[in-house]
């Protein structure tokens, strides 16, 4: 294992050997730090002191999306050649390592709407079943870490890459939060040190990873959407590089570096639009920009049984993808919140 995870893109490679075998036992390296497998693109690293900081880093829940894989699993590679020590309780996930064999979003089944359960709702066959075991096991072992590190700072970076291009280069996605309306300072400075532009406060829970740990362990959590999808190998890490930077910062307990937190330009979700038919029209070309908006009364969409106009002075459409199953989301809109 060892021998794989010494080299940049050794844990990608781990992640997809056909039998890839799992370790509980831990394994220590000469700095002190232990690591242990726990399935094809878990790594865990417990730091050589005890540590009140619980971290996860996923990537890979969508196959495609190559640039977060290659950034984890160059930074293990760092961890493991110690070029960098660990200084927090960590969990490494490549969520999806059959779908990154087949450079696709996905197998059978959209991975990121599969959690916080969502997997039950789903009948197994044999097209779906790894997809749907994949998300529950998932579950178990972010469930296991956090558990494990109960009275911790717990923490959740689900990153990503965008399939379309985008008005925001880069913007992060923050789970439903009944109690939390708005961003603090701090948790607005972590994102802007991640070089995220912007973020949506979303309106309603949902499947996605990070709304599973924000929901059922209290994680600051966020599907963080760094750039723009390419292949293996056709990523510029300088692109990535302030995420490189916080990242590392993070995993060795370093201060991030420090932004103004009014930088973070910030809106809130006001609709989900779903396609509920055959019927379904939508009024988006498929070619728009994340985060175009639109006037006050345009007709976005509709279906059978509704029809939906932007109700606001403006609103903007992000992830619009009309080529969704029925019953799933074809696109978010949003409006910007100003401060008072």
């Amino acid at each position: 294992m060892l021998s794989y995870l010494e080299v940049s893109d050794g844990f990608i490679q781990l992640a997809q050997l056909p039998h890839c075998a799992q370790n509980e036992n831990w394994l220590s390296l000469p700095n002190g730090v232990s690591i242990r497998l726990l399935d094809a693109g878990v790594l865990e690293v417990k730091p050589e002191f005890d540590s009140n900081k619980a971290l996860v880093i996923s990537c890979g829940i969508h196959g495609n999306e190559t640039a977060p894989i290659e950034i984890v699993s160059h930074q293990i590679s760092q961890i493991v050649t110690g070029s960098i020590q660990p200084k927090v309780n960590l969990l490494y996930i490549l969520g999806n390592p059959k779908s990154m064999q087949v450079s696709q979003r996905f197998v059978a089944l959209n991975m990121n709407r599969l959690f916080a359960g969502a997997y039950k709702n789903y009948t197994l066959n044999e097209e779906n079943e790894y997809e749907i075991r994949r998300a529950e096991q998932l579950e178990k072992y972010v469930s296991d870490f956090f558990t494990t590190h109960s009275t911790s700072e717990k923490v959740h970076l689900d990153l990503h890459t965008a399939i379309k291009p985008s008005y925001h280069k880069t913007f992060a996605i923050r789970p439903f939060n009944p109690q939390k309306k708005r961003l603090d300072d701090n948790s607005k400075r972590l994102l802007l040190a991640m070089g995220i532009e912007a973020v949506l406060l979303h309106n309603k829970p949902s499947t996605t990873f990070s709304y599973y740990s924000s929901e059922s362990f209290e994680a600051e959590a966020y599907t963080l959407e760094l750039g723009k999808v390419k292949r293996f190998g056709e990523n510029n890490l300088k692109d990535f590089s302030y995420a490189i930077r916080c990242l590392d910062a993070l995993i060795q307990a370093n201060d991030i570096a420090h932004f103004d937190a009014k930088e973070l330009i910030e809106y809130k979700v006001v609709a989900e639009i779903i396609r509920n038919s055959e019927e379904f029209k939508f009024y988006i070309h498929e070619s728009v920009e994340n985060f175009t908006s639109f006037p006050q009364g345009y007709l976005i969409a509709e279906d059978f049984d509704y029809n939906y106009r932007v109700a606001f002075e403006r609103e903007a459409v992000v992830f619009p993808n009309v080529n969704v199953p029925i019953g799933q989301r074809v696109a978010v809109m949003v409006t910007r919140l100003r401060d008072d």
